[in-house]
Parts: structure tokens; C-alpha cells; sequence
């Protein structure tokens, strides 16, 4: 990139600057010239209408006094007839011309369009004259231009009889003209328009009159040979096609030639201290620039940790007067100090931040990083005859449950101690590490796998024994997952991802113990993952279906409703259990969109069977957890009840016992929510949970649905037999109803009867049922009475 000073820069900036307030300076002032001149003019225009005006008002009043005068001098109001006056107006008309500067006369006897005395032929255009008067009764004017322009008034003259004659008389306007040129001390011209050429009929001896032949006769400048004039033109009259005008021209040659020399001495003025700015500018700035340019050119040395070498590059300090680059010298001095100390205090404190990226700062394990670092080493230095690399993947069991109780700061103590007992464990060649939360992983080597084996007992045994912190005691056993490699190749993160696919599976047995990875354990993982595919791909192609299991009332054996179940037939593995994908739908977070399927087809059965006359049962629908806690469910399901124009009561939700345990706060509100709007709740696989009985009651549900497994047992197992009995007895004393599940011998079916079980349910009755078949299946299978056959 070019390089430009800082000099040229503010040297470019004062120029375009100062040449902009130039132009604006000098526009400015050139405009309010013009203002002044334009508003000069209009008064000039104003003064020449006045003048005008006025000099035509004096000679019609001169005339009008002069000839009522005349009347009354003889005596016209005492005579009869105007014939007297008529002679009078005859033997003086040569001193009226002569004094009055009269041109012509003319009087018209009462109702008489011709004149009675007249001194010339009366132009026609003046006829009006006379009517207008007559009817007016008073004095008229006007303008009459001909060969040159007079102003004409006609007076209303009456006799004796009180007949009223009508004198005119006309004066010429020459003498205007020489008035208004003398007074206002310009050239006036009476120019005539309308043909080809402007005719001149009056004017002053200086006017320029060759060059108002060929003008345009409007208001404004124009130009006569060297001189320029200002034209004002006051219309007279118009007659025949022909314009007539009064034309004042005011001579402006002197007025323009001092306006173009102030014009000049103003941008000469202003070019001048444009300049002298400039200059002052570029001289003040060099030195400033100058220093800078130093002080840019040493800057360098910080980046180079030449701190003293800096400072003795700086400029000097002014004596005189302190300006902004003393001002960076000092602050650039100061700053070279602290980034020197900074650079002190970073060497120190990366050692100790190298150090802290290694190891974890609550346990002082080494941390993941230092777990990566060491298998990198570790496993590049296997052959295939020598040592196993082993890793140990722990997670403390119950570990969360401190945590939310008793609070962080409990549990990061209960995390040092576990720290402590690796220790004790553990050779000097072991590593251990804190891989995150309640997380550790051990590194070892071990000639075969039963020394890793052993040392996995002595893990898990070391972790048996209570931890005791603050009077307290913590029972927090280990899962242990194991991998193992003698292969150089293998990377440090599937040596970690294959002993955590261990630890899961020493959970999955309860905790407390240990589990070595295989490759069956890899294969479950991937068809795991297989499995959520096809889930995904089963939702979007709507492979999932419905059967209805139905339920009996026991007394009468009447059908009073339905349990919907969901199936999968799938393309690739065919019909698949339930038990084997709701695990994987709940791990995959698919619940939500396949139980709002199942509502919705749920719903849409439920309309079928209004319309087949089957309306009377009640659908229940399983909930999953996830879609119980979602807050969009209740307006879900208030629209499809809209949609499909169904009660709420027909329909109930079952929720498993094991899902209530786990927040039952926020599980109460949910059911809450679905109770207000009228639907029933039931709780599934009863007995199979946790204390259920302590809680049954701050629940608002309807049902109880004993599992199956109690069922199966109840006539050979005193123990089941006992549950069941005792279960019926306290939830029919908490007003609920009673619904026993896999129900398949009579023998069964009288029991339950027979100890006041409501309902049953199990392939006794019937196996589910097919959505497609229901009503056929349904309407052979009960009589008019809705009893199951």
C-alpha cells in the first residue's frame, strides 16, 4: 500500500476544506448580492407604478378642476342648453391648447353620439367613453395610444334643466414621460407592440432606443451595445392587437462593473488566506510528523524485548512547551517498563500454567490432557509380544445423588478422597487421572489379563469401604469398565470409548464390579445404533401400529374399554417387541413425536368407534415420561379433541409406577394439568416399582393396573397372592378401580372377582387386537348388551 505522510494527509484535508468555504463563502455572497438586487429592482418597479400613477392622477385632477371652473365660469348651470358652452369651448379652445397643453375636445349634447363640438374625428375605441359616463355620472379615464399615447377624461357636465352633457378631453403623455425620466433619473420610453418590431412613439433624448426595436418588451436586463440597462415596463394599454407600454430603463453599466470587481476581490481574499492556511498548516505539522515517524520507527524493539534499547530511541522531551508526542514518549517509556515486567511475570506463571494443564487442581490427578499425552507415548511403544496397555474407566456409583443433597462443595471433597484411595492402590508406574465429574481412568501395564483382573478387584474392593467426611457417612461403590491393546496402532480415544462401553455394562449388572470390553459387547453397541436408525426412519414412513387389548369388567364380563399398544412391523426385522425398542425410542429422545402419533391414532380410533356405535368405551394410552412433563401436551390434546369432536372422559393416560419415583413434584403438576381438562389417569405395573404406597395418595388418578407378573403367580406364590389381595383391598379403600393384567385362566378371573378386582385384562378375553380389525373383531365378540362372549 502506498505510503502517505501525515503532512500530505491534513495538507489534502485544509485544501479541499478551504475550497469548499470558498465556494460556499463566495456563493453565499454572491446570492445575497443578487437578493439586494432583486429587491432594489422591485422597489424601483414599485417607485415607477407610483410615479406613474400619480403624474396621470395630477393631470386628470388639473383637467377635471379646470373645466368645472370653466362650466361654472359660464354659468352652464343657469343656462338652458349647451349651445352658449359649446360656443365658449370654441373661442378658448386655442388658450385650453395652449395653457392646458390640451390636445383635443369634444362635448356630446345629452342622448347624442355625435359630438356637438369636437376639435378632431373621435376615434371610435372612445365612444364607450361617453355611455359609460352618462350612466356613471361622473368623471371616466383611460389610456388612448394612436401615433403617440394621450390620457383622456370625461366629464359629466350638466345645464340648467339639469340635462347632462359629456366633455372629453385629451392630453398628451410626452410630458409624463420627460417628468418621470427627470425625477427618477432615467431614460422613459412609450414603446407600441404586437407586429413584427417594436414601434418607439415617446422617449427621452438619452434613451437607446435602436436597441428596443428587436426587444422583447419584459422586465429584466438587457443589453445595449457597451452599456446594460434594467427594464421596467408599467403596460398602458392594449387597442387593436397593438400592446402599449411605458418602458424606464435604468442604466446598470457602472453598478455590474462594481459587482465584478468585489466578486473578484473576494475569491482573490479568500485564495489568499486559503493559501496562507496551507502553509501554516504543512509548517506546524512537520515537526509533529516528523517526531512521530521516530517514534514508529523504534516501536519495533518492544516486539523484539529491547526494552532499553527502546527507551534510549525515544525523541527528547520538549524544553519548551509539552505537545502529544511528549505525551506518547512518556506513555511509551512507561509501557516499555510494564510490558517488561509482564514479560517477567509470563515465564513465570506459564511454567505454572504448563504444569496446571496437566493435572487436575481439585484431586491433583493428572487430567485428560495428560491422559492423551502418556497413551500416545504408551500405546506407540507396544509390540505384539510384550505387555498389555490397560485401561480402567471408573464411575463412582450414587455419586450424583451426594452431589444434588449435600451440594458441590460436599461433593468435591467426597472426589478427593476418592483420589486419595486410587492412590493407595496404584504403582508409581500407574496413572491415574480425573477424566471429569465422578469420572477416572486408570492407565497400567500387566504381563497378562489376570493381573488386570486383579487389579480391578483391588479397585472395586478399596471403594467398598465407607467414606466418612464431617460425621457423616458415604456408601459410594465403583463401576469399572476394562479395556486392554497390545496393537501400536490403536488410538488413544477407542482405548478410552471401549473401557467406557465396559463401565456401562458393569452398571447395567447393578455396580459395584467390573466388566471387560469385547467385541459382542462393540456389536450390541452398533446394532444399538442400528436399531435407533430404523426407529427414525420408521417414524417418517409411519411403519408403527396399533392393537387393542380390551378390558372386561369382571362382574358382568361387559367390554367398558380398550388399552392401545404399539407395534412395529418392520420391512428388515419383522414384527419386533416392544420390550426391545422403547428403551432405544426413550435413549433417542423419539418418544415425544411416536407418543403424540399413538394420541393421535388413539384419537382417530376413537372417533371410528362412535361412528360403528361402539362410543361408550374408554382408550387408555400409555404416556411416556419425556411426554408427560412436555408442556405443549395439553394443547395437543384439547385441539384433537376439537378436531374429532370427543370427550375427555374418554380417554385415560397410564403412567408406570417406576416414571412417578423420579420427580414426583413435577409429575403431580403434569397429572394435575391432564386431570383439569377431564381426562383419567391410571397407574401401570403397580407393585413393581418403588413406595408407591407412601405417595398413592397425593396423586390424582382413577385407576390402579396390577402387573401381570403378580398375576401369573397368584394361585401358586402365597406372596403374590398376598399383594394382590392386600393391593385391592387398600386401593378400593381409596375409592379407585382395580385393573389386573394377564389374565389367562378362569380359575384366575374368579379370584380376582372374588376379592373385588373391577377389572381384567389378558388373553383370557382376548389378544390384542389389530386397529384394522377392531370393530369386526369387536361386534362378533359381544352381544346386545356389550357382554363379551
Amino acid at each position: 500500500m502506498r505510503f502517505l505522510s501525515f503532512p500530505s494527509k491534513i495538507l489534502a484535508l485544509t485544501l479541499v476544506l478551504m475550497l469548499v468555504l470558498l465556494i460556499v463563502t463566495t456563493s453565499i455572497s454572491v446570492q445575497r448580492l443578487n437578493d439586494s438586487f432583486a429587491t432594489q429592482q422591485q422597489l424601483k418597479q414599485q417607485q415607477v407604478e407610483q410615479h406613474f400613477s400619480q403624474y396621470q392622477q395630477l393631470l386628470h385632477s388639473q383637467l377635471q378642476a379646470w373645466f368645472d371652473s370653466f362650466a361654472e365660469l359660464m354659468q352652464l348651470p343657469a343656462q338652458q342648453g349647451f349651445s352658449q358652452f359649446t360656443e365658449a369651448l370654441q373661442q378658448r379652445y386655442d388658450s385650453f391648447s395652449l395653457y392646458l397643453n390640451i390636445e383635443a375636445l369634444w362635448f356630446f349634447a345629452p342622448e347624442q353620439t355625435e359630438p356637438l363640438f369636437a376639435t378632431s374625428a373621435l376615434p371610435a375605441e372612445l365612444a364607450e367613453m361617453v355611455i359609460q359616463t352618462r350612466q356613471q355620472q361622473r368623471p371616466v379615464t383611460r389610456n388612448y395610444c394612436a401615433e403617440h399615447c394621450s390620457t383622456l377624461v370625461s366629464l359629466p357636465l350638466s345645464d340648467g334643466d339639469g340635462q347632462v352633457g359629456v366633455l372629453i378631453a385629451s392630453q398628451t403623455l410626452a410630458d409624463i414621460v420627460v417628468a418621470m425620466g427627470q425625477a427618477l433619473r432615467s431614460e422613459v420610453v412609450i414603446v407600441a407592440t404586437g407586429g413584427q418590431q417594436t414601434r418607439i412613439l415617446s422617449a427621452t433624448s438619452a434613451a437607446p432606443t435602436a436597441a428596443l426595436t428587436n426587444l422583447d418588451v419584459t422586465t429584466g436586463l438587457f443589453q445595449a451595445g457597451p452599456d446594460s440597462y434594467y427594464l421596467y415596463a408599467l403596460p398602458l394599454t392594449e387597442q387593436q392587437g397593438q400592446h402599449y407600454a411605458l418602458l424606464l430603463l435604468e442604466d446598470l453599466s457602472a453598478y455590474q462593473r462594481a459587482n465584478q470587481q468585489f466578486r473578484w476581490q473576494l475569491i482573490g481574499m479568500a485564495s489568499l488566506c486559503f493559501l496562507l492556511f496551507a502553509w501554516l498548516t504543512y509548517w506546524l505539522t512537520r515537526r509533529l510528523t516528523g517526531r512521530l515517524l521516530k517514534v514508529s520507527r523504534v516501536l519495533p524493539l518492544l516486539a523484539e524485548h529491547q526494552f532499553k534499547a527502546f527507551r534510549a530511541a525515544l525523541p527528547v522531551k520538549s524544553p519548551l512547551l509539552v505537545d502529544e508526542v511528549d505525551r506518547l514518549s512518556e506513555v511509551s517509556q512507561t509501557l516499555s517498563f510494564q510490558l517488561e515486567q509482564l514479560q517477567h511475570d509470563v515465564l513465570t506463571q506459564t511454567r505454572e500454567l504448563e504444569n496446571m494443564a496437566m493435572f487436575d487442581l481439585l484431586t491433583g490427578l493428572a487430567n485428560r490432557n495428560m491422559l492423551q499425552f502418556q497413551l500416545k507415548k504408551r500405546l506407540a511403544a507396544l509390540t505384539p509380544a510384550g505387555h498389555f496397555l490397560g485401561l480402567f474407566f471408573l464411575d463412582l456409583d450414587q455419586f450424583k445423588r451426594v452431589n444434588d443433597i449435600r451440594g458441590h462443595e460436599q461433593g468435591d471433597q467426597l472426589l478427593i478422597e476418592a483420589a486419595q484411595r486410587l492412590r493407595t492402590v496404584l504403582q508409581k508406574t500407574d496413572l491415574a487421572c480425573r477424566f471429569g465429574g465422578d469420572e477416572f481412568v486408570v492407565v497400567t501395564e500387566a504381563a497378562d489379563l489376570q493381573q488386570l483382573e486383579q487389579l480391578a478387584a483391588r479397585l472395586v474392593a478399596v471403594f467398598r469401604q465407607p467414606m466418612h467426611l464431617q460425621g457423616e457417612e458415604y456408601q459410594l461403590n465403583v463401576s469399572v469398565g476394562i479395556s486392554c491393546s497390545r496393537d501400536a496402532s490403536l488410538k488413544p480415544d477407542d482405548l478410552v470409548r471401549q473401557a467406557d462401553l465396559a463401565m456401562y455394562q458393569a452398571k447395567a449388572r447393578g455396580g459395584c464390579c467390573w466388566h471387560f470390553y469385547s467385541q459382542q459387547m462393540f456389536d450390541a453397541f452398533q446394532d444399538r445404533l442400528a436399531l435407533e436408525q430404523d426407529l427414525k426412519l420408521a417414524l417418517s414412513l409411519q411403519q408403527f401400529d396399533l392393537h387393542l387389548q380390551p378390558k372386561i369388567r369382571l362382574t358382568d364380563r361387559k367390554l367398558v374399554g380398550l388399552e392401545a399398544l404399539l407395534r412395529w412391523q418392520s420391512p428388515s426385522r419383522g414384527l419386533v417387541p416392544p420390550d426391545e425398542f422403547i428403551s432405544v425410542l426413550e435413549y433417542a429422545q423419539l418418544m415425544i413425536p411416536v407418543g403424540y402419533w399413538v394420541i393421535e391414532q388413539g384419537f382417530s380410533l376413537m372417533a371410528g368407534l362412535r361412528q360403528a356405535g361402539l362410543g361408550d368405551l374408554q382408550l387408555a394410552i400409555n404416556l411416556s415420561p419425556a411426554q408427560l412433563t412436555d408442556p405443549g401436551l395439553p394443547v395437543v390434546l384439547e385441539q384433537l379433541l376439537q378436531k374429532y369432536q370427543l370427550n375427555a372422559a374418554d380417554f385415560e393416560f397410564e403412567l408406570t409406577e417406576s416414571m412417578l419415583a423420579k420427580n414426583l413434584t413435577e409429575t403431580i403438576n403434569s397429572m394435575q394439568r391432564l386431570k383439569a381438562q377431564g381426562f383419567a389417569l391410571a397407574i401401570d405395573d403397580f407393585g413393581t416399582g418403588y413406595s408407591s404406597l407412601s405417595y398413592l395418595r397425593q396423586l390424582p388418578v382413577d385407576t390402579i393396573k396390577i402387573d401381570k407378573s403378580f398375576v401369573f403367580g397368584m394361585l401358586d406364590n402365597q406372596a403374590d397372592y398376598d399383594i394382590i389381595t392386600s393391593t385391592i383391598a387398600m386401593v378400593r379403600k381409596l375409592g379407585l378401580q382395580v385393573v389386573a393384567e394377564g389374565v389367562e385362566t378362569q380359575a384366575q378371573a374368579k379370584s380376582l372377582l372374588q376379592h373385588q378386582c373391577d377389572q381384567g385384562q389378558g388373553y383370557l378375553f382376548a389378544r390384542p387386537i389389530p386397529a384394522a380389525n377392531l370393530v369386526q373383531t369387536l361386534t362378533e365378540n359381544i352381544n346386545q348388551l356389550q357382554q363379551w362372549r
